[in-house]
């Protein structure tokens, strides 16, 4: 299992992620990890609308380099709002992701979206701390409503 300071360099992509969208400082960040560019481009649509900043990874692994360069900057880990990974990405799942941030004590509160939601998928997601997990294919609105709970603004 990866944790923050031990993800090696060489696992991140050459191939550089998308720019975080821009808002206001006060906005609330959120990082999602979604390796589906239709799917991760939607979901940060719809939350960019509802006035989040929106950071995207393709996988846990350039999620966990995000939050690296998010923890190296002033006040960077305090704006992030929330982590929303889908469970089957490449390289390194959400689980193993989200086990990586509990071990280096990063409680940023994560929801789980997975096409594979069987009971142990969610069993294993709630003892690792997610406030939520998501099912697809699910309705954006109860997405949107989840953040809006964990990060009003």
């Amino acid at each position: 299992m990866a944790t923050l300071a031990a993800l090696p360099a060489e696992q991140l992509s050459d191939e550089p992620g998308p720019a975080p969208t821009t808002h206001p400082a006060s906005s609330p960040l959120v990082l999602l990890a979604e390796d589906d560019r239709e799917m991760r481009e939607m979901i940060a649509s719809v939350l960019t609308d509802e006035g989040y900043e929106v950071a995207e990874a393709r996988d846990g692994s350039e999620l966990i380099s995000r939050l690296q360069e998010l923890a190296a900057r002033p006040q960077g880990r305090e704006r992030l709002a929330v982590i929303i990974s889908d469970v089957r990405m490449p390289r390194l799942d959400g689980l193993d992701t989200l086990a990586a941030l509990r071990c280096a004590r990063w409680y940023t509160p994560v929801i789980l979206i997975t096409a594979f939601g069987d009971v142990e998928v969610h069993r294993v997601a709630h003892d690792l701390g997610a406030v939520g997990v998501l099912d697809k294919p699910f309705s954006l609105s109860s997405l949107r409503n989840l953040v809006r709970q964990i990060a009003p603004h």
